[in-house]
């Protein structure tokens, strides 16, 4: 589907001279020029009720001053536009269904996707149903967007070769449906991705191997028996790094709190820092531009952070045989340099017929509605506005009780040194369930929706005995059915638990450190098996050779590292071998990018019939791909480009470095 949109924008690209000139060559300094922008900052602003005050230091962080609530959102507004006016055109129309009035006619696919799942389905509920001082701020931001906007003298680069001017102003609607975009179910594309593989040899042994590692997942807390969602729902009608230190072991006495959030590395970054100071709050932290609130920072009191959940709040129904649709609703689609296109897409009693849409219509179980938390009304921008004035932990809790989509581990510490862990989701016992099934039978009454659990029901810990909580991407605790379907591999939370045990005070280095860390346990298992059989078996001596490298490879993933090199080139033939009649091509290639990639392996080894030939055949080789003194960093690279980058050819302009670097997805 990528290569496909990237297609789409060569063939647009191409279409004149101007365009492909802006394409080839990344922007000239003057295109914009940041002096001419700044200049727009210090003008008068009628929409602002007080003098209001940004500063700037050193690598351009603006920390705004304002008089009142109000007026430091419009200044978010102008701050977040001056920065990244065009990054926010992209993701509202992203959000939106949009990527056509782009990208041409090559994306109408994917729009049409977009539309199908329908994002804005609560948006008009949840508007109206804004808490009033939610609404002043959102709507202060967005006025701020556009009063920036409305000054801008003329249409930056990367906005000229994506074909959008600014006249559209941005509304609170949009804020709304970009935050719904954020808030999606990850797990989507698992469930798409394993429904694709349904016929393929070796599919239900697969799944079977993949739910079995889910269990193995360590939880970041208690309770030591899962706790039951049915349950609570009868009482009360599911890439990142984070880690809190209690106060005991912090010099300062205060909490500590270090997280690194992993998302997709673009220039401009998709985060934005940001401080502002009112007479009510003060508060600094990351942002993402078209979303008005601190997602991860600090206040003069408390601090939080967070990792995806990647908790299940969907269910794809199979509708039966002979099901009459409610309604019909037709999304027209603007196309860039193209005839506009129309797509109709139907709604079901269990929600819009996703397979209406061509990209989503392989699914290959007849008609499939979903079913998404996302679709009935919340409130996460009340969550986080909350947040920020938080000043102790039950604050803290209670300001998530409106959070419903896109389940996060929410993690805390404050200025007394307490610390805690809350889940920030809205549990759907039917989402739960079927889970793990993929699609379903829609008239199962085991998976009819009902209302959920939410965050102040749910689990969560405070000051725990260790000193610290750590959060992964992995569980945050057992649950009945699983609100987390597979969570993510131990590697990570496993390393930065032992880092923490076992020290007295922590410092601030060591925190920065553990999140730089570079060592995989499971991959230097693995690597010690291999290397294990391989001198053991009737190798050559350049088999042999590559083999010790391999035995001493110490388990970082460092750009430096001969041995993770070596390591992955074999890990990558060892695939091939062991699976290759075993299982079909693409559930291969769905475990050459799981996390589960290296326990299947080293499990696969313990067959004494065939460990040692499989081993052999890898090494022999990846003994004849290895390039002589080539080390991790010369394969593994951080792509530094615009998002334009991505386009064959035409984007080279905008790719603007290839940097080695450090660390694999199974490490900190």
């Amino acid at each position: 589907r990528l290569r496909r949109a990237a297609l789409g924008l060569v063939v647009l690209f191409g279409s004149g001279g101007a365009l492909l000139s802006c394409a080839l060559t990344p922007p000239s300094v003057g295109s914009v020029s940041g002096t001419e922008r700044l200049r727009i900052i210090e003008e008068s602003w009628p929409g602002l009720h007080a003098l209001v005050q940004i500063s700037w230091d050193e690598h351009l962080i603006p920390s705004i001053t304002a008089a009142n609530d109000a007026d430091a959102a419009y200044a978010v507004g102008v701050v977040h536009a001056h920065l990244r006016l065009s990054q926010m055109e992209v993701f509202r129309k992203v959000s939106q269904g949009r990527i056509s009035e782009m990208a041409g006619p090559f994306t109408v696919d994917i729009d049409e996707a977009i539309r199908a799942i329908e994002l804005d389905r609560a948006v008009e509920t949840m508007e109206h149903e804004l808490p009033e001082r939610t609404r002043v701020w959102i709507n202060a931001y967005v006025n701020g967007i556009n009063a920036y906007r409305d000054r801008l003298p003329r249409r930056p680069a990367d906005a000229r070769v994506l074909g959008f001017d600014f006249e559209e102003p941005w509304t609170t609607r949009d804020v709304l449906v970009f935050g719904r975009l954020a808030s999606v179910d990850v797990n989507w594309g698992r469930v798409l991705r394993l429904a694709g593989l349904r016929d393929e040899a070796g599919y239900e042994e697969f799944v079977g191997r993949l739910w079995a590692f889910g269990d193995l997942g360590i939880p970041s807390f208690g309770p030591g028996q899962p706790h039951k969602l049915d349950i609570l729902t009868d009482v009360g009608r599911t890439g990142s790094n984070a880690v809190v230190v209690h106060g005991s072991r912090s010099r300062s006495g205060g909490a500590l709190v270090a997280s690194d959030p992993h998302l997709g590395l673009l220039q401009p970054n998709i985060w934005c820092v940001v401080g502002y100071r009112t007479p009510e709050s003060s508060v600094v932290g990351l942002t993402i531009p078209g979303l008005p609130f601190v997602l991860v920072g600090r206040n003069e009191r408390v601090a939080w952070t967070g990792t995806n959940m990647q908790s299940s709040s969907s269910v794809f129904y199979r509708l039966p045989k002979g099901w009459e649709a409610e309604s019909t609703r037709s999304e027209p689609i603007a196309v860039r340099l193209w005839p506009d296109a129309t797509r109709s897409i139907r709604e079901s009693a269990f929600g819009p017929v996703i397979t209406d849409a061509g990209l989503l219509g392989d699914i290959d179980e007849g008609d499939v509605a979903l079913r998404w938390r996302g679709h009935d009304a919340s409130d996460e921008p009340s969550a986080f506005l909350r947040a920020s004035r938080a000043i102790d932990w039950p604050g803290f809790r209670d300001a998530f009780r409106t959070y419903a989509a896109g389940g996060q581990n929410i993690l805390y510490g404050d200025a007394e040194g307490n610390i805690g862990q809350l889940m920030a989701v809205e549990a759907v016992p039917a989402a739960a369930r079927a889970s793990r099934l993929g699609v379903v039978d829609a008239n199962t009454p085991a998976f009819a929706w009902s209302a959920g659990s939410g965050s102040m029901d749910l689990p969560a810990s405070f000051n725990p005995d260790a000193g610290f909580l750590v959060s992964a991407n992995n569980i945050p605790t057992p649950t009945t059915p699983p609100l987390v379907p597979q969570g993510n591999a131990n590697d990570r939370i496993t390393r930065m638990g032992e880092l923490l045990s076992g020290k007295g005070f922590v410092s601030l280095d060591e925190l920065a450190a553990i999140q730089s860390d570079t060592f995989s346990a499971a991959s230097l298992a693995l690597a010690q098996r291999i290397s294990e059989l391989a001198l053991d078996g009737e190798a050559t001596a350049a088999e042999q050779a590559i083999a010790r490298e391999l035995a001493s490879w110490d388990g970082h993933y460092t750009t430096d590292s001969r041995g993770a090199y070596v390591f992955q080139l074999i890990l990558s033939r060892l695939i091939d071998e062991i699976y290759s009649s075993r299982y079909g091509e693409g559930i291969r290639a769905t475990i050459r990018s799981g996390p589960y990639v290296y326990d299947f392996v080293r499990s696969d080894l313990e067959d004494p019939d065939s460990a040692s030939s499989h081993v052999l055949a890898a090494i022999r080789m990846a003994t004849r791909d290895a390039r002589c003194g080539d080390v991790w960093g010369d394969i593994h690279e951080l792509r530094v480009a615009h998002l334009i980058g991505i386009v064959p050819v035409l984007g080279r302009g905008y790719v603007f470095d290839a940097i080695p670097y450090s660390g694999s997805p199974s490490v900190v």
